[in-house]
């Protein structure tokens, strides 16, 4: 039987999270090692991850603004051989939790326009389209800003 562990990322996780995160994405959007050890290693920043069997197939990084009780999903990152199959929303779950637990009273992400499975995914899980952010990816494509609010 499977079991899923979801817990704070550790520094011996980091290849594993560099590996998921450059198969998730295509040049330009993908982070590369010190990009996304900026992004963990930030203040605020909280990073979790999705373990099956010892293995860790899906990632969150967010970055809590404590002092404006907002926060910003960074990154949600699912191995393709495991998408679909709810990690990506126990993480999102899990994040929220968290955010509670800090005061969060809002958070926000930044989506591809082109991304249609993440940005059907978010709108499922109760984000809104906020605006449109113009040559937001280092490969010229927009983003679509949306947020949810936490109550």
């Amino acid at each position: 039987m499977t079991k899923t562990l979801i817990r704070h990322a550790v520094a011996r996780d980091f290849q594993s999270l560099l590996e998921i995160d450059e198969a998730s994405f295509p040049g330009g959007v993908a982070y590369d090692a010190a990009e996304l050890a900026y992004f963990m290693n930030r203040n605020g920043a909280e990073t979790i991850v999705a373990e099956l069997d010892g293995a860790i197939m899906a990632f969150l990084i967010m970055e809590v603004h404590r002092t404006h009780r907002t926060a910003t999903i960074v990154t949600l990152d699912v191995r393709e051989t495991h998408r679909r199959t709810g990690l990506g929303s126990e993480l999102l779950k899990r994040s929220e939790g968290i955010l509670s637990d800090y005061g969060v009273e809002a958070y926000d992400l930044q989506v591809d326009v082109t991304n249609r499975a993440a940005i059907s995914f978010y709108k499922k899980h109760g984000f809104s389209m906020v605006r449109t952010l113009r040559n937001y990816y280092a490969n010229g494509n927009d983003a679509y800003l949306m947020v949810k609010e936490l109550s």
